[in-house]
């Protein structure tokens, strides 16, 4: 039984390239299936309490409070609304607490109907999140890199977004953005599924580059880069595996989630280390790698592993 656990991936020999990458790591039952991760989690229905519901300021709390943030609900104001108007200067946050870790794959917004009397709504907003190993907010950004995520066009149609990648959650706020000052209310959903697999953070060094702009970087890890990457979650866990063709990706412009994370053998004196934490002791009945295997193209499999606890 282990809490955390550490693989040792040795080297090729000097003059072969060796581009590994470790996408999934199973205990006694499978990873994360993202196709299953899409339940709403509870603004809507009131799973999420109120009390866990709160924001930066509002401009009336009893009528257009944190805790009417809810998608598709008429209740009093209809909506939350901050004090202040919005710019691109996002300070106004709605903050919603779901006390464990959480995949979020998609987000629901809505305006203020107000039963046919409202009039605001949010055209565009941030993602801020937070959990525990991470210590900080982070900013969400999508595969291409981009924070600012499309809104709404009025105030009764719901704007549904996937997030590509998915995030890692215990607290995620809506920051809503604008390119004019304006006035804003928002009613919100969250979309995903209980983080039950267990793995708080995974540690490892960077990937490496390979030539001109083929870059083998854990681009989504949203922990700290300094070097090594620490406390966070990115590629290696994130229930995807990458095409068999590893070059498929760099044909998409501007796409950080090119589905590989590799290391160059000859520009490390030691092997690669990658070491996994988890919530709790827990017992494993097996560990599955996934490595990209295409020799004639410079890339060649792990030549030996070893695990440690």
């Amino acid at each position: 039984m282990v809490k955390s656990l550490g693989f040792l991936a040795r080297r090729a020999p000097p003059a072969v390239h060796l581009f590994v990458v470790l996408l999934a790591l199973a205990p006694a039952y499978h990873g994360v299936d993202l196709s299953q991760c899409i339940a709403p989690l509870g603004m809507e229905s009131g799973a999420i309490l109120d009390t866990d519901i709160n924001a930066s300021s509002s401009f009336d709390t009893g009528n257009v409070g944190p805790h009417l943030a809810r998608l598709k609900s008429e209740n009093l104001g209809g909506a939350w609304c901050p004090k202040n108007q919005i710019t691109k200067e996002a300070r106004e946050w709605l903050e919603i607490d779901l006390h464990t870790i959480h995949l979020i794959t998609a987000t629901a917004t809505q305006g203020r109907f107000g039963n046919g009397v409202g009039v605001e709504f949010a055209e565009y907003y941030l993602l801020e999140y937070w959990r525990p190993r991470l210590g900080k907010w982070v900013r969400y950004r999508d595969i291409k890199g981009e924070e600012v995520i499309p809104g709404n066009t009025n105030t009764y149609l719901e704007s549904k977004r996937e997030l590509e990648p998915p995030l890692w959650a215990s607290k995620i706020r809506f920051l809503p953005y604008s390119y004019h000052r304006r006035t804003v209310c928002m009613r919100v959903e969250l979309y995903g599924c209980y983080w039950s697999d267990g793995v708080v953070s995974y540690s490892m060094p960077q990937g490496d580059k390979r030539g001109n702009g083929w870059e083998f970087f854990d681009a989504t890890y949203d922990g700290h880069w300094d070097g090594e990457l620490r406390r966070g979650l990115g590629q290696l866990t994130d229930g995807r595996t990458g095409p068999d063709n590893f070059k498929m990706y760099y044909e998409k412009q501007n796409d950080r989630a090119q589905g590989w994370v590799g290391w160059r053998n000859d520009s490390r004196g030691q092997p690669v280390e990658i070491k996994f934490e988890f919530d709790k002791v827990r017992e494993f009945s097996a560990v599955h790698i996934y490595c990209n295997n295409e020799f004639t193209r410079g890339v060649q499999n792990i030549i030996g592993m070893r695990l440690q606890k």
